[in-house]
């Protein structure tokens, strides 16, 4: 298993996310698990270029997901200046559940072995 970082994801479907992902590989195939998924598309104001985020799941309660990597078309890690957005951006989309004390319920490598748990078993 990969280190998991904060990603930019073009999906297939044309959507782009920022989240924290962990790319993994095993007997069942390959897949990245994103953790706090936004969606951000480009949006031109008058003669200003900006962005819009909003949840990627916008009616799930959830803040892990797995994508098959056959579903994205391209994965990089993010600079600075992207990490301070999203920070801000997850901030005021989840101003209650960024953190453990208000709902987040796991990491990504938590999340990774709660879900290899329940298919063990």
């Amino acid at each position: 298993m990969d280190q998991e970082f904060l990603a930019a994801l073009k999906l297939v479907s044309g959507e782009e996310i920022l989240a924290v992902a962990c790319h993994i590989v095993d007997e069942d195939g390959d897949y990245v698990i994103v953790e706090n998924p936004i969606e951000v598309e480009e949006v031109t104001m008058g003669n200003k270029l900006g962005a819009k985020v909003s949840p990627w799941m916008r009616f799930s309660r959830e803040d892990v997901f797995i994508i098959p990597k056959e579903k994205i078309i391209t994965i990089v890690e993010v600079d600075a200046d992207v990490q301070m957005f999203y920070a801000m951006s997850l901030r005021k989309l989840n101003a209650d559940t960024v953190t453990k004390a208000s709902g987040r319920i796991s990491s990504v490598e938590e999340a990774r072995n709660k879900l290899e748990d329940i298919f063990n078993s």
